[in-house]
């Protein structure tokens, strides 16, 4: 009720999600409160098998619309010792998904005395997101080696998932993907593959604003895990002849308030 108007509201709660707040949301937008603005985000993340395993990186830029609200953003996750998820989509659920995914697979290796399976992962992630239909903003390339050989699976918010040789997403995955249909082939080397996955990311990195600052690498085989990074390509570092000092003088900025607070300062002694 407000200013004497009472708005009534029927809505069916979903499973997955509690819908208590959308009536009282709805009643302040009627109000007159204006919604929280959605912002876009940005990310470009790629992976790819080859021969002996898997390599898979990410840029390291985090956005909040058009700002830049991270530099150094954490996109590669350790999922097992030998399972590892990249992220796209809102930074906190592929944080939480993540953490969660690895906690469920720890414990499930320590129940059965086994390593966990880049399957497995896959299917927990795909199950847990399928019942939040997208409200869970967390796009996934998880990709491993396991008995069965080096995996990559693409895993969307929705809870879609496909395996694939290689795979890439994200804002910058337009201009990603192209590089990896171009130049993939099976049965590449370490060198080759890291050399590929890199300049895909480049690529999305170079034709995406949203992308950018730095990339991760990660390279899984049978025999252990390497992460590479930060790398930052030469188009990221600035140039030579830029300066960033800022230098103002006295008085550039107008004061507009001042308030001075005065505070009396008491000395105690505990006598024992």
């Amino acid at each position: 009720m407000s200013g004497g108007k009472t708005i009534q509201v029927d809505y069916e709660p979903c499973e997955a999600f509690n819908f208590d707040n959308v009536a009282r949301n709805i009643a302040l937008v009627e109000c007159g409160m204006k919604p929280p603005v959605a912002r876009s985000t940005g990310t470009t993340i790629v992976g790819a098998i080859y021969k002996d395993g898997v390599v898979m990186g990410a840029d390291s830029r985090a956005t909040a619309g058009n700002i830049i609200a991270d530099k150094q953003c954490e996109k590669v996750h350790k999922l097992t010792e030998s399972i590892y998820a990249c992220g796209a989509g809102t930074a906190a659920d592929l944080d939480q998904v993540t953490k969660m995914l690895s906690a469920n697979l720890r414990l499930m290796e320590l129940n059965t005395g086994k390593k966990a399976r880049v399957i497995t992962a896959m299917r927990r992630a795909k199950n847990h997101l399928y019942k939040y239909q997208g409200y869970i903003g967390a796009y996934l390339l998880i990709g491993g080696v396991d008995a069965t050989g080096p995996h990559i699976y693409d895993v969307h918010a929705h809870g879609t998932t496909m395996a694939k040789p290689f795979a890439a997403d994200g804002s910058g995955s337009y201009a990603a993907i192209s590089v990896l249909e171009q130049n993939f082939k099976f049965g590449m080397t370490e060198e080759e593959a890291k050399d590929l996955v890199q300049r895909a990311l480049h690529a999305g990195m170079h034709g995406d604003n949203a992308s950018g600052n730095s990339l991760n690498l990660v390279v899984i085989t049978e025999s252990g895990t390497r992460f590479e990074g930060p790398i930052v390509p030469d188009f990221c570092k600035r140039p030579e002849g830029i300066q960033l000092d800022y230098k103002f003088k006295n008085g550039a900025t107008k004061v507009l308030k001042q308030k001075l607070f005065k505070y009396d300062v008491i000395e105690s002694m505990d006598i024992a």
